[in-house]
């Protein structure tokens, strides 16, 4: 279960507090940057965390990632301890840094995973389209409907190559508590932890941060439908969400849904009828690509799982 009431309005005074370990002014993030990155916590080194970094290769050989693995230094050799997989990890890990590893510097301090591509941009977006969003029923890869350049439909395959060769790679590493395996995402990563939730077993934990829910004519709150409730009963969901209507960003990203308060709402509740263990939390005053880095550290810091 999670530590939080069914809705939740979350004082953005103490979240804007954490964004301050990264030193990141959150109003660029309204839209994606996608300039080079230069070096991360894991090239610089830590006092807290021991980082490892192993690449895997996607089935059809067309793409590469790159997943960081962050290891807390304090950890006694038999704990399981709590992990957090996270998606667009190359933008993950430009967010992490040095002050913010000693915040995290606790006995129960989390394993880190961040899944990224080989690249040294922060989003990866060719790639994540076609990695984090669900097919359509004939079940393969076609246009993303809203970059027709790009492919969608294809985290299947992704959560295949997580749960057999990045999931086993971690357990090698370090020994997890399976009751407290968290899956986060956002926005296109968001749509990938529904469908994970919707579609899998290997987290006890999901965390969607601004979800696209209105992509493809609302895609995954179809397939939620049609969903029977014993896939999906007593699973821990929570989806987190800025409240656009009360935030003027001039630069909106293509992702913004202007319905995703009330989309958010009513798959909250069709999750509950179901027998999820749901919860929507609402960031007030934050925009979409807000949510990002906010959701992330609040997630970390406060261990809402």
């Amino acid at each position: 279960m999670f530590k939080s009431s069914c809705l939740i309005k979350k004082p953005v005074y103490r979240i804007l507090a954490l964004s301050l370990y990264c030193c990141l002014s959150m109003q660029a993030y309204a839209k994606p940057d996608i300039q080079p990155l230069g070096e991360n916590i894991a090239d610089q080194g830590s006092q807290f965390y021991q980082f490892q970094i192993k690449e895997f290769q996607s089935e059809d050989k067309n793409r590469t990632y790159r997943v960081w693995l962050g290891i807390p230094k304090n950890k006694q050799s038999v704990q399981a301890l709590p992990s957090v997989f996270m998606l667009d990890g190359n933008s993950v890990m430009d967010r992490l840094n040095e002050p913010f590893l000693k915040h995290l510097n606790k006995s129960s301090s989390p394993v880190l995973v961040a899944i990224g591509y080989k690249s040294n941009l922060p989003f990866e977006t060719k790639s994540r389209s076609l990695d984090y969003t669900p097919a359509d029923e004939s079940g393969k890869p076609k246009a993303d409907p809203r970059n027709p350049e790009r492919l969608s439909g294809g985290s299947q395959a992704f959560r295949v190559l997580i749960a057999t060769q990045i999931m086993p790679w971690v357990e090698a590493q370090v020994k997890l508590d399976p009751s407290r395996k968290v899956l986060w995402g956002h926005s296109y990563g968001g749509l990938f932890v529904l469908d994970s939730l919707l579609h899998g077993h290997d987290f006890s934990h999901y965390i969607a941060a601004s979800p696209s829910l209105s992509w493809a004519n609302k895609r995954i709150l179809n397939i939620q439908e049609k969903t029977p409730s014993d896939l999906v009963r007593n699973k821990n969901l929570m989806i987190m969400e800025g409240d656009i209507p009360t935030h003027n960003v001039k630069h909106l990203s293509p992702n913004i849904d202007k319905e995703m308060i009330n989309n958010n709402r009513k798959l909250v509740s069709d999750l509950q009828k179901k027998g999820v263990n749901v919860r929507l939390m609402i960031y007030p005053n934050l925009s979409h690509g807000e949510v990002f880095q906010v959701s992330m550290l609040d997630t970390l810091s406060n261990q809402l799982f």
